[in-house]
This record gives structure tokens, C-alpha cells and sequence, in this order.
């Protein structure tokens, strides 16, 4: 008879539990991603530079599809820091040599071009998301002379984290 009793009483128990029990909805993962600055950055020469305002955007030079990646400080008519980083092509991969054409400005308001036959220029773009507000990060080498080719500059350890505008 306790046995019984006791065998009711853990059915009674189990059922209980079981109905008490519902099922949830199904659940997601919650990302807190930390948004990253959006800036460019590099080292010329020995000097850090650190251009907080920039942009993405796609761009065509003559038939040819290009990302134009710009750089400079939110006061540039007193302080002329600014830089222009195009790639022939749209896509997240490496770009050398004739696939770069940069422009820079350095603090005194002297501007460089890269000369496409350089060997150190490079560009690797490690995400590009080709939409308004789009990410496109990577980094860079490129070397830069003026006009006249009497001054060069070597852009190193170059960061960049930036957004597509259109």
C-alpha cells in the first residue's frame, strides 16, 4: 500500500513538473559589437598622423571601377593633414603597384602622389561592405614624393577604418 501510494505520488510529481515546464521561444545570441572609430591612420616617416574625419566611396576613372578612401582633420585650413587612398576594384583583397593611386598632404600644405611603378605601395582591404554606412577596413605601405621628385615619404603601419558615404 506505501508503495502505491508512493508510485502515485511520484507520477503526480512528474506530471506536475512537466506541465509547469513550457517550452520558451527560441533565443539568439545577443553581439555587442564595439563600434570601432572610424579614422585613418600611419606613420610618416617617424611621425604619427591620425585623420579622424573619413570616407569611402566608389568612384570610376575613366572605364575603370575604383574605392576612393579619404582621410583628414576636422580643421583643414589650419592644419592641411589630408590623404586620398584609391584602389582599382571593390572587393577585400590586396592592391599593388598600378592598382594604387594615392594623394597626400602633408601639415605645411606640400602635396605627394605615388608613382605607380613603386613595389612597396600596398593596399590590403580586409572587409569592404559596398552599402551606405558600409565598413571598410585594412591597411597600407605607400611611399609619396612631390612634384619634382626631390622629397619622398614613406607611409607606414597605415590603419583604416572608415565608412561608405553613398
Amino acid at each position: 500500500m506505501k508503495r502505491r501510494i508512493l508510485l502515485i505520488a511520484s507520477a503526480l510529481f512528474c506530471i506536475h513538473l512537466f506541465d509547469s515546464c513550457s517550452k520558451e521561444d527560441a533565443l539568439s545570441p545577443v553581439i555587442n559589437e564595439t563600434p570601432k572609430p572610424l579614422s585613418i591612420s600611419f606613420q610618416e616617416d617617424s611621425i604619427a598622423i591620425y585623420l579622424p574625419i573619413t570616407a569611402a566611396r566608389a568612384e570610376s576613372i575613366g572605364s575603370v571601377s575604383a574605392t576612393a578612401i579619404e582621410g583628414k582633420l576636422p580643421d583643414s585650413v589650419t592644419r592641411k593633414n589630408n590623404i586620398i587612398i584609391r584602389v582599382t576594384g571593390d572587393s577585400a583583397r590586396v592592391y599593388s603597384k598600378t592598382e594604387v593611386l594615392v594623394n597626400y598632404t602633408d601639415s605645411t600644405g606640400m602635396t605627394y602622389a605615388s608613382n605607380s611603378a613603386d613595389t612597396i605601395n600596398k593596399v590590403i582591404l580586409t572587409r569592404v561592405e559596398k552599402k551606405k554606412n558600409g565598413l571598410v577596413e585594412g591597411s597600407f605601405t605607400i611611399r609619396v614624393s612631390n612634384s619634382t621628385k626631390t622629397k619622398t615619404l614613406l607611409l607606414t603601419n597605415g590603419k583604416i577604418s572608415t565608412a561608405f558615404s553613398d
